[in-house]
């Protein structure tokens, strides 16, 4: 699963974070069945938005019933 991660953030850019995160509970839930819910939380650091901030972030919760 790790590798699936990597490949996303490594692969072609996100315009939002958010996407990202969706992106990864996605094909965690799709690569495993005995998952039935997952939270993915990630923070992008020294983020420039009108002056720089320590770090931005998205939560995404999804469930297998999201993907049905």
């Amino acid at each position: 699963m790790r590798r699936h991660i990597k490949e996303i953030v490594e692969g072609p850019p996100y315009k939002l974070l958010e996407a990202v995160a969706e992106t990864i509970a996605g094909r965690i839930l799709q690569g495993d069945a005995r998952v039935r819910a997952v939270q993915v939380s990630i923070a992008k650091p020294h983020v420039a938005v009108g002056g720089v901030v320590e770090s931005l972030g998205a939560l995404s919760v999804s469930t297998a019933s999201c993907l049905a």
